[in-house]
């Protein structure tokens, strides 16, 4: 893929690239939690079973996961613009949908619809900030992008039960549909700056997309099935499904010439830490969204509008200290603020799980604002040593996979924390075991990263 920026007009482009950029990260991840708080309201409105309302979530969830991998690689043989203006355009047509739908059977199947054009987003999100923004403004869009991020999972709440109160389930959807208007415009804009040469798409790995949409496909029904007690065998054979499916596929792309991922090249690259270390990301926050509202309304005995004040801890302080670390990162210092993003993620969960007889609403939240500001301070500069791994032509390619595994590390800490929940012992306990468990990951996590800083002296 030959893709070529004016030059003379770059300056001018970057603020226009981040804001693309952005917009399609905050959506796609606005819209990942915006229908949880609706899921009750749904299963009454449709007169259905919540399991079947609950499809409306899974769908979107797993066709982004599903089709994020084939997505990044075809953005980048035909264009990354080209795929973002696509994962607009159907995000925003499916909104206008989910919307009108009739019945929870066309709500399901729109969903998924906008879980494909989410895909779209987040595979190209990372790589247009990368290929195209001037390097002296790359790592304070990056901040930006990290700030879009916590943002959207955090608001989706909040603006579904916004309009669920005033009667108006339909805004859940709609209130897409400006944004997408506005950022569509400035994407065609862009795509008249940014020049492509056309490209042979017959090259495409229809084999590994199609074995990477299999496993992911199965990974995810099995980690949403083995939550039910019910269904425990029929998870764990998904599971374990799955991850044949992955070493199948690992097998055929070795064979490739060109295949779905390169992983010749991530092996040259040395970014698997980088990578597990996005899923720890993903696992950490997961647990961060997950707990705290038990612990603070069933412990605590906290209002549920009250427990949504609370828990802004965790993102404003990835907010803030996105932007702050962007502003302070010069493009040298990923790996020290990496180090310190994961102390502090450390140190945020440790005294989680050591202050239990002492928890109280300003501790809980001020413990969540500590983990904000880790996660802060880590994910743009995980995200930039990740992209930074891979040469110009594997851009999108790469921020799918990390995008990617990070939702997988979401949708295990998902599970994994309604497991700890429902273990026999009382909720104190079990909560400082979801917290000691995380704190254990990333005490491994960090001891790795002195065993490596070591043996390269």
């Amino acid at each position: 893929m030959n893709e070529k920026i004016m030059n003379d007009k770059k300056p001018q482009l970057s603020h226009a690239l981040t804001f693309v950029a952005c917009m399609g990260m905050f959506l796609s991840t606005l819209d990942t939690g915006i229908m949880n708080v609706a899921l009750p309201f749904f299963t009454h409105f449709f007169n259905t079973h919540e399991n079947i309302a609950a499809m409306s979530v899974v769908g979107y969830t797993v066709s982004l996961a599903a089709v994020i991998m084939p997505l990044g690689s075809l953005s980048d043989r035909i264009g990354k613009l080209k795929i973002s203006f696509f994962g607009f355009l159907l995000f925003g047509i499916s909104s206008l949908l989910c919307g009108l739908a009739p019945n929870i059977l066309f709500l399901i199947i729109f969903r998924v619809f906008q879980g494909i054009g989410a895909a779209a987003l987040q595979a190209t999100s990372s790589a247009l900030i990368t290929s195209y923004v001037k390097k002296e403004q790359l790592n304070k869009a990056l901040g930006t992008l990290g700030i879009a991020i916590g943002l959207g999972p955090v608001l989706g709440p909040s603006i579904g039960g916004m309009f669920l109160s005033l009667g108006a389930w339909q805004w859940i959807f709609w209130i897409n549909i400006p944004l997408v208007l506005v950022t569509l415009f400035v994407n065609l804009f862009l795509l008249k700056q940014i020049k492509s040469s056309p490209v042979k798409i017959h090259s495409f790995d229809y084999k590994g997309t199609s074995l990477c949409l299999t496993a992911i496909v199965l990974l995810l029904s099995g980690l949403n099935f083995i939550v039910e007690p019910s269904q425990l065998a029929l998870g764990t054979i998904f599971i374990l499904s799955a991850i044949i499916v992955f070493i199948m596929l690992i097998k055929v792309e070795k064979k490739q010439k060109n295949p779905l991922f390169h992983l010749q090249d991530y092996r040259k690259s040395k970014i698997a830490l980088d990578l597990l270390e996005t899923a720890l990301l993903g696992f950490a926050t997961s647990m961060i969204f997950l707990l705290p509202p038990f612990l603070l309304e069933q412990l605590l005995h906290i209002s549920s509008g009250k427990t949504g004040l609370y828990v802004l801890g965790a993102p404003i302080g990835l907010v803030v200290f996105s932007k702050i670390s962007g502003n302070l990162n010069d493009g040298t210092k990923h790996r020290q603020f990496v180090r310190i993003g994961l102390w502090t993620m450390f140190i945020s969960f440790l005294l989680l799980a050591l202050t239990s007889q002492l928890w109280t609403p300003i501790l809980v939240t001020s413990l969540l604002f500590i983990y904000g500001a880790g996660a802060g301070s880590f994910q743009p500069a995980n995200i930039a040593l990740i992209m930074q791994s891979s040469s110009q032509k594997m851009q999108s390619e790469v921020g799918s996979l990390q995008r990617m595994i990070q939702n997988i590390g979401i949708a295990i800490s998902t599970t994994v924390g309604s497991g700890i929940l429902i273990l026999p012992f009382s909720l104190r306990t079990n909560l400082t075991i979801g917290w000691g468990l995380t704190t254990s990951l990333l005490f491994i996590t960090l001891f790795t990263h002195l065993f490596i800083k070591r043996a390269k002296k």
